[in-house]
């Protein structure tokens, strides 16, 4: 059912829903973003040293950005005079009647992020092992947002929305693909010939490349030393 205030040519009488919305979908924007920059740091895509922790900032900031966004996309409709929505309907999942299921997965999703968003700056007390763990479900939270956004929204048929979210999803759903295969296929080492007829492995997670010791078959060259040059005496 898509409410009638919608569809009404005066954008001024259901301003309120379309607040929501540009709330809501500024939310998804954000934790899509959150999520990738966090898979991509976890990955180990990232090999510069130094460079994650200059990310770091940026992944904090957008994980707040989204709690920021989604208590707005919550708030605003409590002035929906359609949908007469009450605080409680808001914060609990299930107690709204418009798309109660779809709804859920949005306020569901709402909590999770404020959760795993807080959580970052109690990481020591909970521990960092167990906090990393329990920010994988940040992979859980972007679905379920993704999901709501496809079945409570009365613009979810829109043909700008559908790319906003398959823009979204391409690259999270890669780097989640490329995080779950065994490290054995992912951090390959490659063999490359080196300058003096010699092979060179190159590991993908190091800077420096290795030489491997030389074969039984293969004698290695004798390194000569330089001579080294005789100094003048002045007294001769």
């Amino acid at each position: 059912m898509i409410p009638l205030a919608v569809t009404n040519p005066d954008p001024f009488k259901y301003s309120w829903w379309l607040a929501s919305r540009a709330f809501g979908i500024t939310a998804l924007l954000f934790v899509t973003a959150s999520t990738v920059l966090g898979l991509v740091m976890a990955s180990g895509i990232i090999n510069k040293r130094g460079l994650k922790a200059k990310l770091m900032p940026a992944h904090e900031y957008l994980a707040l950005f989204s709690v920021f966004a989604i208590a707005a996309h919550g708030l605003v409709l409590l002035g929906d005079k359609w949908l007469k929505v009450s605080v409680t309907g808001i914060f609990i999942p299930g107690a709204i009647s418009y798309r109660p299921l779809w709804v859920a997965f949005g306020i569901v999703a709402g909590w999770m992020t404020v959760i795993l968003a807080l959580s970052f700056y109690a990481r020591r007390q909970i521990g960092v092992k167990r906090w990393r763990m329990m920010h994988r479900a940040i992979v859980l939270v972007w679905i379920l947002a993704v999901v709501h956004s496809l079945g409570a929204g009365t613009d979810a048929g829109t043909l700008w929305l559908r790319i906003v979210i398959m823009a979204s999803v391409a690259p999270a759903l890669f780097l989640t693909l490329y995080r779950w295969l065994p490290e054995e296929n992912r951090d390959r080492d490659v063999s490359v010939p080196g300058t003096h007829g010699d092979t060179v492995i190159v590991h993908a997670h190091h800077d420096r490349p290795t030489i491997p010791a030389p074969s039984e078959g293969r004698r290695r060259q004798p390194v000569i030393p330089a001579p080294t040059p005789r100094r003048r005496d002045p007294h001769q």
